[in-house]
């Protein structure tokens, strides 16, 4: 046999390996990019209810500041009022 379709062998066999190879990879990256994508989409779904959740406890909490403040201007203004007629009858 000459060296040079030694050589040819060698080369062809080598390249048929290398496209095998490739091929599988691609077919090993596509299955790993299918589940990615199936697992985002699920994590994407959960967001979506953990948004209407965290909407409904803005909502909640938003309530609940305005009532603390509209309490605490009550008690303040009450406070007032009271430490002004203290100071009335101090004055007379």
């Amino acid at each position: 046999m000459d060296a040079n379709v030694l050589l040819q062998v060698i080369l062809y066999t080598s390249l048929i390996i290398l496209v095998v190879a490739g091929i599988v990879l691609i077919i090993k990256l596509s299955v790993a990019v299918n589940k990615v994508d199936r697992i985002l989409d699920n994590v994407e779904h959960k967001a979506n209810q953990l948004n209407s959740t965290f909407d409904i406890v803005d909502n909640v909490t938003s309530t609940i500041n305005g009532i603390s403040g509209k309490i605490s201007g009550v008690i303040t203004e009450g406070v007032n009022r009271f430490v002004e007629k203290k100071g009335k009858k101090k004055d007379e």
